[in-house]
């Protein structure tokens, strides 16, 4: 999966370069539409989202592959995206099966609404699982780990690069996390999160006590000296992770920023975006990272998702409802530019999942 994970990213990088401007005037009489543009990346990228399988989708695709020089392996992913959205907008009808009683089945409904395919859904009445009931700590069938387990991956990879000099702060919830990463990494410090005050336990972890201890000892040798003094955080740590329950995101790391300002870089886990409603909430997380899809981050800056109420839960949803749209196309294999991260599909395996780490910057909401 590593080496073919920026599939993507890889064919844009050529378009932009080699096919900045390509003009073309095509009149289809047999069709109600007329395609009169110059097609840039931008205007290609959005068919790997696997969302458009209408033929002007097609005749878009066509007309970029006649007309742009690319690389070999770009032209390839072309080609087999277009042969795969005309296998998917060819097949007459597809069947989801699901249980009555899933939470997520309503939301399931207007996901198949939105897609405009011909799908039916059929409720099993047994005791069969077709969907996860939680979608994101649990692995989903046809995909090869849960949205945390990729997560916990992303993270893994920026812990390597810092281990020595990282802290990581956990909740019980996240003891299991916690210690796949000690394991890998003996090094790291980590400290369980089990006090009522944040304010507290973040000038205890950030050695702001021990400062202002260590002041108090030097002014009692001699109280008539006034002395210039600013508690300062600990210098051994870099970076800060962080593995807690929704609802401890948003006091804790204002905590954190308040005893130890931008002096730390702090990384989230994606369990912080859980709690959340409005958009305009992710200012709190302003300049930390999290593990998080490209097209999520891109939906939020374009407005096209203004509302993050169960937005993890309803990306895991729309990706596992792709893959099986996918699979009953027939399709040998895919790579798909999915809510919830790059997603990679071979037939007759589970479907592989990377996400990158993103910097939360405030000009997504202002944008």
């Amino acid at each position: 999966m590593r080496s073919r994970k920026n599939t993507v990213i890889t064919f844009i990088s050529s378009v932009v370069i080699l096919a900045s401007c390509t003009s073309a005037n095509i009149n289809h009489s047999n069709e109600n539409f007329i395609l009169e543009e110059s097609l840039q990346a931008k205007d290609v990228k959005k068919y790997f989202g696997y969302k458009d399988f209408s033929a002007k989708a097609i005749m878009e695709l066509d007309l970029y592959i006649n007309n742009s020089q690319l690389s070999s392996d770009a032209l390839n992913d072309l080609k087999k995206l277009r042969s795969n959205i005309r296998k998917i907008a060819s097949k007459e009808a597809f069947i989801i099966y699901a249980e009555k009683s899933n939470v997520h089945s309503f939301e399931l409904i207007q996901l198949i609404y939105g897609l405009d395919l011909p799908i039916q859904i059929k409720w099993d009445q047994s005791d069969k699982k077709y969907i996860s009931q939680n979608l994101l700590s649990e692995a989903p069938l046809s995909f090869c780990s849960s949205l945390y387990e990729d997560a916990l991956e992303t993270v893994v990879t920026e812990v390597s690069s810092s281990s020595n000099s990282a802290l990581l702060v956990y909740s019980e919830g996240f003891s299991d996390e916690k210690n796949f990463l000690t394991d890998q990494f003996p090094k790291i410090n980590s400290i369980l999160f089990n006090k009522s005050d944040p304010q507290q336990f973040a000038a205890e972890v950030l050695g702001i006590n021990s400062s202002n201890k260590r002041f108090k000892s030097i002014t009692s040798l001699n109280p008539n000296q006034k002395l210039e003094f600013s508690a300062r955080p600990r210098d051994d740590i870099q970076k800060i992770f962080f593995l807690l329950q929704p609802n401890q995101f948003q006091s804790i790391l204002p905590a954190f920023r308040y005893h130890g300002g931008d002096k730390f870089q702090y990384v989230n886990f994606i369990a912080s975006l859980e709690n959340l409603n409005n958009i305009n909430q992710l200012l709190d997380f302003e300049n930390s990272s999290i593990p998080l899809s490209d097209r999520i981050s891109q939906s939020i800056q374009s407005r096209e998702i203004i509302s993050l109420e169960s937005i993890m839960q309803r990306s895991m949803l729309h990706d596992w409802l792709l893959i099986e749209i996918i699979k009953q196309a027939g399709i040998r294999s895919a790579d798909i530019d999915g809510m919830t991260g790059t997603l990679e599909f071979q037939r007759n395996s589970c479907a592989k999942r990377n996400l990158p780490m993103q910097r939360i910057n405030s000009s997504w909401i202002n944008s």
